[in-house]
């Protein structure tokens, strides 16, 4: 997978971060896929990290978002806000538009990155009607997170499971 951001600096959007994922299947969510703890993820410098925890993503590609569940102590899922993902030959890549949402283990949900966002909104580097669509969408997906309304909700867990078998 490849998550591309924008450089306000440079003015140009390039990978930022990638790591290799296993396609788990599909259901009516969209397409799952997985990474286990110690997977190594290209940072934005070219060093490699090791990932922490073992991850389910879902895609669909006609969303503006894309969800990570980690399902640790800590944190249940975090959304990228982003284009919708693309899948070229076995890639699947999105651009970050900089705002997220989370939800941690004990519920708490709330949108972060805002001013990030705002940032990326400002440079005019992405277009006035994705901006909208970005905070349209964080908007919405907050209640249903919140409410753990699928895929928000377990729909994950048979695919982590999946994942580490």
């Amino acid at each position: 997978m490849s998550k591309y951001k924008w450089s306000l600096a440079s003015a140009r959007c390039s990978v930022a971060f990638s790591w290799p994922v296993v396609r788990l299947g599909s259901d009516r969510h969209g397409t799952w896929l997985g990474s286990r703890r110690g997977n190594p993820v290209r940072q934005p410098d070219g060093r490699q990290e090791a990932q922490r925890h073992d991850a389910v993503w879902v895609i669909d590609e006609n969303t503006w978002w894309l969800t990570a569940f980690w399902f640790t102590p800590e944190t249940d899922l975090t959304i990228d806000i982003c284009t919708p993902p693309t899948l070229e030959g076995e890639t699947w890549s999105f651009v970050d538009l900089e705002l997220d949402l989370f939800r941690r283990a004990d519920g708490q949900a709330a949108i972060v990155d805002q001013e990030e966002f705002d940032l990326l909104a400002a440079s005019g580097l992405v277009a006035e009607s994705e901006v909208q669509k970005a905070a349209d969408t964080a908007r919405e997906l907050l209640p249903l997170i919140q409410a753990r309304s699928e895929p928000f909700g377990d729909a994950a867990l048979p695919w982590l499971q999946a994942l580490r078998a």
